[in-house]
């Protein structure tokens, strides 16, 4: 089951985005209905396709949880199946603003919802799960994490939120359980040119991996949310 991070922000969704204080219950996607989201263009789905979806806030959806980290506790990892074709976004002020460009429209049935770190703390340990990408060069193999542009971190829920970007348009996070000195990964997100990749897995770093995000944990500069808090259980 692949798994994708989509756009859910629309004003088609019937959200009023200008409320100073949006309910969650009122904008997670329900279990049993449907609903649609955005995904880039070269995410071809096929109807019928059961995939696991990372649901994010409306700030964090537009922005990223680098601009609003308080929300990645407000996030919620979705099971839905694709029962529609794609369809080019509508001609709407959203479009007009190049909030959904490159992106296709797929109708979703939701068919299951849960907050996405308690789901990552109920994680079985398996040290295979995933591993941090390596960048091939002519002088060999090395970490995509050891070639940090630029490095923020941020504590949510005690777990730690570590995001990264490199000088070959890279961009990475990772969700991470610190405890003196032990680091266990628990999700991996890797973004290039060539791709996204999403894993999960509760893995105990070792080696050249917990040599790379430590000493990424120390550099990274603390994230903090950009907008006020607005969200309600």
């Amino acid at each position: 089951m692949k798994t994708y991070c989509p756009m859910f922000w629309s004003l088609d969704q019937g959200i009023d985005y200008s409320a100073p204080i949006l309910h969650l219950k009122d904008i997670v996607p329900s279990v049993g209905k449907r609903t649609f989201a955005f995904f880039d263009s070269h995410d071809r789905l096929d109807v019928g396709e059961i995939l696991l979806l990372i649901w994010c806030p409306p700030v964090s959806d537009l922005n990223g949880w680098s601009e609003q980290p308080s929300e990645i506790a407000q996030s919620h990892l979705l099971k839905a199946k694709v029962v529609g074709a794609a369809q080019a976004p509508e001609q709407s002020a959203e479009r007009l603003h190049n909030v959904h460009h490159g992106k296709l429209k797929y109708p979703l049935d939701i068919l299951s919802c849960e907050r996405f770190l308690p789901a990552l703390q109920a994680l079985q340990e398996d040290s295979t799960s995933w591993y941090l990408q390596e960048i091939g060069t002519a002088n060999g193999n090395f970490l995509a994490w050891d070639e940090l542009h630029w490095c923020g971190s941020a504590v949510v829920e005690g777990l730690t939120y570590l995001t990264a970007s490199t000088s070959s348009e890279t961009y990475m996070e990772l969700i991470l359980k610190v405890a003196d000195d032990e680091i266990i990964g628990l999700f991996s997100l890797h973004m290039n040119p060539g791709g996204d990749s999403y894993d999960f897995g509760r893995k105990s770093l070792t080696g050249e991996e917990r040599r790379a995000v430590k000493h990424a944990l120390n550099i990274a500069q603390p994230l903090h949310d950009t907008q006020a808090a607005y969200l309600a259980e």
